[in-house]
């Protein structure tokens, strides 16, 4: 399938189970938020940063 209508077409014919799970995979491809998964490795990195940046400037001060 290589058009939005032929995808409609096709997607008219299913069962209303499989409809739910293709409507569910589409909102995953635009949706651009990311998962709480994603969002605790992001929190993770910016604490270690913290963590060097702090270092650094403990190490400085202590000159």
């Amino acid at each position: 399938m290589s058009t939005v209508a032929e995808i409609k077409e096709a997607a008219v014919k299913l069962p209303l189970r499989q409809k739910r799970a293709l409507a569910r995979w589409f909102q995953a491809q635009v949706d651009d938020r990311p998962s709480d998964e994603e969002l605790m490795i992001l929190a993770a990195e910016g604490a270690r940063a913290l963590d060097r940046r702090e270092a650094a400037y403990a190490k400085r001060k202590a000159r």
